[in-house]
């Protein structure tokens, strides 16, 4: 007798932990995932937006690098091929080689900082690999519980209200009698897994204040990849002019001859005779406005990044703990799935016999 009520008092527990179960998770799963816009102010990113933003502006770094080295020397073979004479495309080749040399140490200083940026957080970013499908197939499977666990509650509902006007039939008490012991289990077992992931959740909060000192980089990153993205098209000028350069030998008997032979190869490029003047303007502007904002406060989050990013025994020790919580609820699962199934079998059968469950 009582066996629906009795189940009934298990679920409700059973049903709470997976709600907490669930938050826990989901929290974990903000913290490596989310995916604020770029230019919120204030909202922590995941870290792995914060890893793909780094790895950008890596990338967009060392492509300014590129870029202004690239500048310079062809800047300098420009001035030792053409030497005294003014050859009308390059006459801007001196300006434009100053102003590189000029942002070649703050452009360096930005690439360097952002490579021990990466240094500092390479082991936070190993552990966000490690544990992002982990974590994402955790949330699945205790979603899928939550959802499935909503319809055995209801179904027990119904089975408790029928037991206490008419009563159920013995086999069906008796069913119920053998799934009820399990159920106590699977409840035990759900209760301290969530404990387990909220103790986590918490260890994790390092890395969620990691990630709010890290939110600025988001926008450094996305300002960056604007410069180099309208640069590098520029790029293909200086690319046109190399090639043509590089059909000149120096020659220090005829410069002159050299010189006007070169003026003749650079006219057939159709290029503006002020290639060289726009491209410095750009190189300009982008330094100014991407390049020099960004290396005093770059500079503050790699000395902050520094002491308090976390150390591989955290990492490692949460990574751990992780995978063996969610191998405990891999295999609850499966458990909860066999009994679920003896369950929904049995309000099948018995829907045979009356309309209450």
């Amino acid at each position: 007798m009582d066996e629906a009520r009795r189940i009934k008092s298990i679920l409700y527990p059973l049903a709470r932990d997976l709600r907490n179960l669930h938050t826990f998770v989901a929290n974990i799963q903000n913290i490596l995932h989310a995916k604020p816009d770029r230019f919120a102010v204030g909202v922590p990113p995941g870290l792995t937006s914060i890893r793909d933003t780094l790895r950008s502006l890596s990338k967009s770094a060392k492509a300014m690098q590129e870029v202004n080295d690239i500048t310079i020397r062809e800047c300098d073979l420009a001035e030792q091929l053409t030497g005294d004479s003014v050859v009308l495309m390059l006459r801007s080749a001196a300006d434009l080689r100053l102003t590189a040399r000029s942002l070649k140490n703050p452009i360096d200083q930005v690439y360097r900082m952002v490579m021990r940026l990466c240094g500092y957080l390479s082991p936070t970013f190993v552990f966000t690999v490690a544990t992002s499908s982990l974590i994402d197939m955790m949330m699945k499977d205790v979603e899928a519980v939550s959802q499935r666990m909503i319809t055995i509650k209801k179904a027990v509902n119904r089975l408790t209200d029928y037991e206490m006007t008419a009563g159920l039939p013995d086999h069906v008490e008796r069913r119920l009698s053998l799934l009820s012991p399990q159920l106590g289990v699977i409840e035990k077992e759900a209760g301290d897994i969530a404990d387990q992931m909220s103790q986590l959740m918490g260890k994790m909060n390092q890395m969620m204040e990691l990630s709010a000192r890290l939110e600025s980089l988001m926008r450094m990153g996305a300002a960056l990849d604007h410069a180099i993205q309208d640069l590098i098209p520029s790029m293909s000028i200086l690319k046109q002019l190399g090639q043509v350069m590089a059909e000149f030998p120096l020659d220090p008997h005829e410069p002159e001859l050299q010189a006007m032979q070169l003026s003749a190869a650079l006219t057939r490029l159709d290029l503006p005779p002020d290639a060289l003047t726009q491209l410095e303007q750009r190189l300009k502007h982008h330094a100014d406005q991407y390049v020099f904002p960004i290396i005093v406060p770059l500079s503050e989050i790699t000395e902050k990044i520094k002491g308090i990013s976390p150390n591989n025994r955290l990492l490692s020790g949460i990574e751990s703990n992780l995978q063996v919580q969610q191998g405990r609820f891999s295999n609850m699962d499966r458990l909860m799935k066999t009994v679920f199934d003896s369950f929904e079998e049995l309000f099948e059968d018995y829907k045979k016999l009356t309309h209450a469950a």
